[in-house]
Order: C-alpha cells, then structure tokens, then sequence
C-alpha cells in the first residue's frame, strides 16, 4: 500500500524543485533602455587549424556591418566585435553572456558589455549589445588536412540591439 504514493511523493519533490531558481545572477539588461535595433550582415571568419584533437574551424574575427531599417549604413563591426559609428564614436565590447543558437550553423545569442572613451557621437553612453536571432555564421563542415591555414568566410545576419 506504502509503495502507491512513492510515485506521487517523487513527482511533487520534482515539481518542488522546479520552482527554485536556477541563478541569482540579476539582469544586467535589467535597468538599460534599448536605444537602437539595427541588422547585421557580414562574415565571421575562421582559419583550418590542428591540435591534439584534430582539424577544426578557429574563429579569427568578425567583419559586418550594422543597418537601419531605412538601408543606411549606421555603424561597423570591428575585429573585437566593438563598434565603429558612422559619427566616428566607437565602442569596445566583451561577451559577458552567450545565449542558444537555433541550429549548430547559427551563431548563438550574445550580449556584450561595452565601453567606449568617447562622450560625442550615436554610440555615447551605450552599455550593452544584444546579438539575437542569428542566421549562419558557422561553419558547415570540419576543415581537413588540406586545408590548413586557409580561411573561411561565413555569412551571418542578426538583429543588434543597443542599450543605455
């Protein structure tokens, strides 16, 4: 008879459980304002490289740039995924978070912390980008020994969304 409620008893610890947080980290997006959402497009560029694990894809660097909805051109996405600005403003940028991707050729969500030494410009006194909804960007294939040292360029597009 005892053994009838063990099932139930083991669902409501389960269930219990799921109500405790996962993280107590607090939303840096939190108390930030989006000020801009523009679309990128580029390329990520990779390199065939080896280790002790085999031939792979390393990542080298970004190239893009950032788009309005009306088709200009509002900023340049720099090798360190900082900014350039049509105005000249720049900011800095470190991932601080990286999200889920839809499918393993898609770049994952990214939110980066940013900085910038300017006080003028489009780019002033924003503190965070927001990567979301990237398309590509990933390899399709793993390089092989014939290709070493070789780049490769994959096109992405997403949505950045910049915040004060």
């Amino acid at each position: 008879m005892r053994l009838r409620f063990v099932p139930a008893l083991l669902a409501a610890a389960l269930l219990a459980g799921c109500s405790i947080p996962l993280t107590t980290e607090p939303d840096p997006l939190e108390d930030a304002t989006a000020v801009y959402s523009w679309q990128a497009e580029g390329r990520m560029i990779f390199e065939c490289a080896y280790d002790s694990e085999g031939f792979y894809w390393a990542f080298v660097r970004p190239e893009g740039k950032l788009v309005s909805e009306t088709g200009r051109v509002e900023a340049t996405i720099e090798n360190d995924f900082g900014l350039t600005h049509r105005d000249g403003s720049h900011l800095e940028a470190k991932i601080i978070r990286q999200g889920s991707a839809k499918t393993p050729n898609d770049l994952k969500d990214a939110l980066f912390e940013v900085s910038s030494a300017s006080d003028r410009g489009a780019l002033r006194a924003i503190r965070y980008v927001e990567r979301r909804r990237a398309e590509g960007g990933m390899p399709l294939t793993a390089c092989s020994a014939s290709q070493r040292g070789m780049r490769l360029a994959v096109p992405f597009r997403a949505r950045w969304i910049l915040y004060r």
